[in-house]
């Protein structure tokens, strides 16, 4: 399978490798592609893993993993990367309705691996209301890793 971070590399040779902790992200982007990925395989406790030590102490991975848990994860577009900032524009379904998040994330070495700090959210909109014969979202991107073409909402994503 693709790579849910919208690359166009197979999964097992992009963010899984950052996943099981077989390589280390070397740019706050591959970070953040590794985390979207690790949303969208609903394993909350690498998201957990990545976050900065304060930051740790404010989580817990079963919150993590239950917004991991609760939406369908479709896409991920990177608007911006910078030496320790990545903007994005994370696509998913939750409850049947499409929306989009979109954060300024700041990221830091913490004995020499990136970690997510903390992010300013911008848009954090709800798109449209999904019905169930109506064409899957996950169609309209081109990053969308788990799209079969031209299936409905009801024998795709909303499984």
């Amino acid at each position: 399978m693709l790579c849910p971070c919208g690359s166009t590399l197979l999964f097992n040779t992009c963010c899984q490798l950052f996943i099981t902790q077989k390589q280390q992200a070397n740019t706050p982007e591959q970070l953040m592609r590794s985390r979207f990925s690790a949303y969208a395989i609903k394993d909350g406790q690498y998201v957990f893993d990545t976050y900065g030590a304060a930051q740790r102490i404010k989580q817990s991975v079963s919150e993590i993993q239950l917004w991991a848990d609760e939406c369908q994860w479709l896409a991920l577009v990177i608007h911006e990367s910078g030496a320790n900032t990545v903007e994005f524009s994370a696509y998913y379904v939750v409850d049947n309705t499409l929306c989009e998040l979109r954060e300024k994330s700041n990221f830091a070495l913490e004995e020499n691996k990136w970690r997510y700090i903390d992010g300013e959210i911008t848009v954090h909109n709800e798109i449209a209301n999904i019905k169930r014969n109506e064409l899957c979202p996950c169609n309209r991107y081109p990053t969308a890793w788990s799209a079969k073409k031209g299936k409905k909402f009801k024998h795709c994503c909303a499984k």
